[in-house]
């Protein structure tokens, strides 16, 4: 690959879903390892289900810091044509992967506002500190884990509202935001060749390059992945289930489909040499590139609560990816235009260089957690009564990774998840006389283990792109970690 095509590549990028997707939104919710679809937790459900927005009794506000970092087994050195000159043999040094993941620092917003007694409506924002969104493909050669390279490089935002006619039952929607994109680049390269004088003595002397980039845009555009929710008090509507709570909700599927058009011309210019003439051979090169990143796949959430003496919370929640619809963050060219003086390679022509074939499935996940709330004390009176409550939830992920074939190195095990919630809630010490608003501070910390495998893909005879160069299997496996803090308060 020419060093000016793999500078345009590099504006091409990649990723799968939201970093919410792994942890969840919300102290609480991500104390119980992301589960708690059936419960009505304010600012926290917005993502997941909004019908559970409905039936507050004041605004409520939060803000939180999560930090995210990744570490995977190392992957032995691969073949690699790391010396550029189009072979791949013992003269490349060998490749080393890593792989090193970038960690992930940033903030969780979230309000939300009630409308009379039986509307609400919310917020809810993840920001990354470092970036709002990152775009980044991958080489599906390369021994990647595909679906954690990139997923918390961006920020997350949904809009939602929860209204609750009468039996406790509530019914919302609302959207996730998507960014869309559309990169452009038209440009000229011009190479001259000159007669060689007295002196010249490298191929720099003799030859001129000049790039005049003409036309460079990026749009991002906003997409939207529909959410409908369903949540039921069920203790509203029967007294005899006080405590049930039941949740439901729907998300489709939305993408960042980045659409490339590079318009290159270049032209090859010799100058007057000896007894030939100045000449100029253009070549135009039409070529468009189609990358689906950011994907984010439907979703059904499932899930039920029960809450015993105001002192105990047990959740359980299944969760339904459709991974199997997902289309992989690797540039493909779509289009491809040569044609100058005397040469024309005609559209369809031209075979894609990143073949792949990979299967995919859709996976149920469960998850349970459980709250333990401990007895209300008094410390100082402008705080009113301390309630303090602790987290914990267990869920399992599967990986969707069924197959792969020979030209690829995708990297992926079954993932499961430990997680520890701790929170304090008191009365606003600034409030007036009468007023019943509260003040909350939680803490959590999620430990992901990837389960252990490997990837065998044999010793090929010769050296092959991507093949250990020890001819060893690619070792799987490694752990997430996820913790922070998030304060909120009723207003």
């Amino acid at each position: 690959m020419s060093p000016v095509l793999a500078a345009l590549l590099s504006f091409t990028t990649a990723a799968h879903a939201s970093p919410m997707e792994f942890y969840g939104f919300g102290a609480r919710k991500m104390g119980r390892g992301g589960g708690g679809v059936a419960l009505a937790e304010g600012a926290e459900s917005i993502l997941v289900n909004p019908a559970a927005l409905a039936g507050q009794r004041y605004p409520q506000a939060s803000i939180g810091f999560v930090g995210i970092d990744t570490e995977f087994e190392p992957i032995p050195s691969v073949w690699w044509d790391t010396n550029r000159d189009g072979l791949v043999d013992e003269t490349d040094a060998p490749l080393e992967m890593g792989p090193d993941y970038d960690a992930v620092q940033g903030f969780m917003l979230g309000v939300t506002r009630p409308i009379g007694t039986m509307f609400s409506f919310g917020l809810g924002l993840f920001l990354p500190m470092d970036r709002l969104l990152r775009l980044q493909t991958f080489e599906p050669q390369l021994p990647t884990y595909f679906l954690y390279a990139n997923r918390a490089q961006r920020y997350e935002l949904a809009i939602g509202a929860g209204f609750r006619p009468k039996w406790g039952l509530s019914v919302g929607g609302g959207f996730q935001m998507i960014p869309r994109a559309r990169y452009k680049l038209t440009a000229t390269l011009d190479v001259t060749v000159s007669a060689a004088e007295a002196g010249d003595s490298a191929a720099s002397d003799v030859v001129g390059v000049g790039l005049d980039v003409h036309e460079m845009s990026l749009d991002l555009v906003p997409g939207f992945a529909p959410i409908v929710a369903l949540h039921w008090d069920a203790g509203e509507a029967f007294p005899v289930l006080d405590g049930l709570e039941v949740g439901a909700s729907w998300r489709g599927d939305a993408g960042l489909p980045v659409d490339v058009d590079i318009d290159l011309q270049v032209n090859a210019r010799t100058e007057a040499i000896g007894d030939l003439n100045a000449t100029v051979l253009p070549l135009y090169l039409g070529i468009s590139l189609g990358v689906f990143d950011h994907y984010t796949p439907s979703q059904l959430n499932l899930g039920v609560a029960y809450e015993i003496a105001d002192t105990v919370v047990l959740t359980f929640d299944a969760k339904r990816t459709a991974w199997d619809q997902m289309t992989p963050s690797i540039a493909k060219v779509t289009h491809l235009t040569v044609n100058g003086a005397g040469l024309e390679i005609p559209d369809g022509s031209a075979t894609d260089g990143n073949p792949f074939d990979v299967q995919l499935q859709a996976t149920w996940s469960p998850r349970a957690g459980t709250e333990l709330k401990l007895p209300r004390f008094k410390l100082w009176p402008r705080w009113g009564e301390w309630e303090i409550d602790v987290q914990g939830g267990v869920g399992y992920e599967p990986t969707p990774l069924v197959s792969q074939s020979t030209a690829t190195a995708l990297l992926d095990g079954n993932r499961t998840i430990f997680a520890l919630g701790l929170g304090f809630e008191h009365d606003d010490p600034f409030r007036r006389a009468g007023n019943e608003r509260r003040v909350r501070l939680d803490g959590f910390f999620q430990y992901h283990v990837v389960q252990s495998g490997a990837l065998d893909r044999g010793a090929p005879e010769t050296p092959t792109a991507g093949y250990s160069v020890d001819g060893s299997p690619i070792p799987i496996g490694g752990h997430l970690l996820a913790a922070g803090v998030q304060w909120g308060l009723e207003y």
